[in-house]
């Protein structure tokens, strides 16, 4: 008896054991939405997504790169040259690279002589790991907001050596033609911490090719080396050769970037790195950041390769601009800082009211970052980056739509006159004289006269929104009448394709210049901007049911839309066609804009091939992600149209803790039309919702026939 008494709490502590390893495996097993994330997306082809790790919006991007990279500086298919801590990701020029780390045995400084063949290459938004196999090094890399920690585990040598190469950059280096270049720096080595600090300085890339800008470092490590030895060539090359001891074994390098100063390089590492912090513990850190923006919209059903795509696009939602607040290099200011827009023309779209959505502390930083900017500067430009501000515009000055969408969307934290006070003077500061004049930009013009005038348009009309909420009914007639202008240069004549009436250039004495709507325009041209007349004349989002009129009515409009998607005339590879299926909504034909859209999302989004062209910072991933859950938003108005989901459940969660669920019935397994819409159990009967419907959360059941 005293054996089985001894025999039964044993048993039952054993069989409590075996529930937990059992439980511990169930959650384990269980898989995270961070591991959906496909990093290759995006970096094949076109898309320039970089393959590195972040944090969300965090100001460095630690990633590999390769000879005969892209934009991004890195190819699938090329051997790793080293690793970068900066990175534009999904733009088409190419920009930073800098703080160029190589780990070697054996040593070779020149700039292609020491690129590797790689295997087991791993790629999360947390953490990415190559074994180097020239040299039988495994390098492992994790992220925090502004530093990268490296593992690099050796093979026994008595030549290990780290190389760090301040010279090295993306524009110069990478893509070339792009004609960066490095203008000088330093490196110095304190043996009584074992730090190396200081700074580059780099002309070239995306956002401004003529001003410099400075990068500045912190650098330690767990190992004391043999010796340092600095090289200085001026503007030609400037590394240092970190000789590690013999047999180094596993060697932790960290890394702490700033765009101010070297004390905030240093200032950095110390608080974000500190000694007693494992790689683990960093790398676990990395991956909690993700999974708590993730956490923010869930989905059940569809395919393991559909819950890919939809949190790949996420992923990419949340990469840039950058949060740099106190890493300012121009003013002191205790405000936010963001930077890195590439550009508001492309991210006002469906990047911000994303953040709307999800993340609204974000759009409001965003905000008193333009604020501060005004303030310091006297100016808030639509594409800016490293702090410098690029004067030429893609479209118009979209920085009033993101401000405009966070008005009408009642987004909290940023001050309402101030933003106002800069949307009058954006109006009327910022636009081309002779559209103040005469409602158009006429020809000769210096570039894009007719996308610019559209655009122009639709910031009026945004900023009049603005205006009629803030109590000034004098300016917001005024903005209302010039955001209706754009019929100037709508020319009811002009025919391409057998369909009448496009937007043409036109002279100040009103004379018609005489092109070919179909014809697609490149960058900083004539007329138009990286698109064609049959792209930009339907980007009129503020006046849809006039633009249905003018061309025709409902049905030859579904006529016009149908064959422009089917011959690609209007195309997705630039954000100006982004509502351009939703148009379909206006013509009492719902249906369409499902199937184009859906067309769009099979036809150009894909794991193996990317987005459709750049990905743009976000812009082409919250395109996908509002597309998938079943209303897409016209962005600087309470709008937002509905379409099928993608998925079977939905729960958005807002970052006040508010919930949108969203379900979907099919009446067959072939269901993907809409035959009814419930909010918040009352059936719709409109195809669209607004955003205060849905800002204190809602419940919308799609019935799907």
């Amino acid at each position: 008896m005293k054996n089985l008494l001894y025999i039964f709490p044993v048993l039952f502590l054993f069989f409590i054991s075996c529930k937990q390893k059992e439980q511990t495996h169930t959650e384990v097993a269980i898989p995270s939405p961070v591991d959906f994330v496909d990093m290759f997306m995006g970096v094949q082809k076109y898309s320039n997504c970089v393959i590195g790790p972040q944090l969300p919006h965090g100001s460095v991007n630690p990633s590999p790169q390769t000879p005969n990279g892209h934009h991004d500086g890195y190819h699938p298919d090329e051997p790793i040259r080293g690793f970068g801590q900066l990175h534009a990701s999904g733009t088409g020029w190419g920009r930073y690279g800098q703080i160029f780390i190589s780990p070697q045995t054996r040593f070779n400084a020149e700039e292609d002589g020491h690129d590797s063949p790689k295997s087991g290459e791993q790629a999360t938004p947390y953490y990415y790991a190559v074994t180097l196999d020239r040299y039988n090094i495994k390098a492992e890399v994790t992220p925090t907001h502004h530093c990268a920690f490296y593992r690099f585990a050796f093979p026994e040598s008595d030549s290990a050596n780290i190389l760090l190469d301040i010279a090295h950059n993306i524009p110069q280096h990478i893509v070339p033609f792009v004609n960066g270049k490095f203008e000088g720096g330093e490196i110095k080595y304190n043996r009584s911490n074992g730090i190396l600090s200081g700074w580059g300085e780099y002309i070239g890339g995306f956002g401004n090719d003529t001003d410099p800008y400075k990068v500045y470092y912190a650098v330690s490590m767990n190992v004391e080396p043999r010796e340092v030895l600095i090289t200085d060539h001026g503007k030609d090359a400037l590394f240092a050769q970190i000789v590690l001891p013999q047999n180094p074994d596993t060697v932790l390098l960290r890394v702490g970037i700033s765009m101010k100063s070297v004390e905030n390089a240093h200032r950095f590492l110390e608080k974000e790195l500190a000694q007693h912090l494992t790689f683990e513990e960093i790398k676990a850190q990395a991956f909690r950041k993700w999974e708590d923006v993730f956490a923010r919209i869930s989905v059940e059903g569809g395919s393991e390769e559909e819950k890919s795509l939809f949190y790949t696009a996420m992923y990419h939602s949340f990469v840039m601009p950058r949060e740099r607040t106190g890493d300012n290099p121009f003013w002191e200011s205790d405000r936010p800082h963001l930077d890195d827009h590439y550009c508001v023309w492309d991210t006002w779209r469906t990047k911000y009211p994303l953040m709307v959505l999800i993340n609204e502390s974000f759009v409001a930083k965003t905000i008193n970052s333009f604020m501060d900017r005004f303030a310091h500067q006297g100016v808030v430009k639509p594409t800016y980056t490293s702090s410098l501000v690029w004067d030429w515009k893609q479209g118009g000055d979209d920085v009033e739509n993101i401000i405009a969408d966070a008005f009408i969307k009642n987004v909290k934290g940023f001050d309402r006159q101030k933003a106002y006070e800069f949307l009058k003077w954006s109006a009327f500061n910022e636009r081309d004289e002779k559209y103040l004049q005469l409602g158009w930009v006429p020809e000769p013009a210096e570039r894009m006269s007719c996308s610019y005038t559209m655009e122009y348009a639709y910031n009026d009309f945004c900023s009049a929104q603005v205006a009629l909420m803030m109590g000034d009914e004098t300016m917001a007639d005024t903005l209302r009448k010039r955001a209706s202008q754009w019929v100037n240069l709508f020319n009811p004549e002009m025919e391409s394709h057998g369909f009448k009436g496009f937007v043409i250039p036109r002279k100040e004495n009103r004379q018609w210049i005489s092109i070919d709507p179909a014809q697609r325009y490149g960058s900083w041209v004539e007329y138009f901007y990286e698109g064609n007349s049959w792209v930009y004349t339907l980007f009129t989002p503020h006046q849809f049911e006039k633009l249905v009129n003018l061309c025709g009515g409902k049905e030859e409009m579904v006529k016009r839309l149908s064959y422009g998607f089917e011959n690609e005339l209007i195309e997705l590879d630039n954000e100006p066609g982004f509502l351009s299926p939703f148009i379909f909504h206006y013509c009492d034909r719902p249906d369409l804009t499902a199937t184009y859209v859906r067309k769009i999302r099979e036809e150009h989004f894909s794991l193996t091939t990317g987005y459709p062209e750049n990905e743009d910072s976000g812009a082409m991933g919250a395109w996908y992600i509002f597309t998938s859950i079943g209303f897409f938003p016209n962005a600087g108005q309470d709008l937002y149209y509905l379409l099928p989901p993608a998925f079977d459940e939905v729960i958005v969660t807002m970052e006040n803790g508010n919930k949108i669920h969203i379900k979907t019935e099919k009446q067959s397994e072939q269901a993907d039309a809409i035959e009814s819409v419930r909010l918040n159990g009352q059936v719709l009967d409109r195809m669209w919702i607004t955003h205060s419907e849905i800002a204190q959360g809602a419940e919308l059941v799609y019935v799907l026939k």
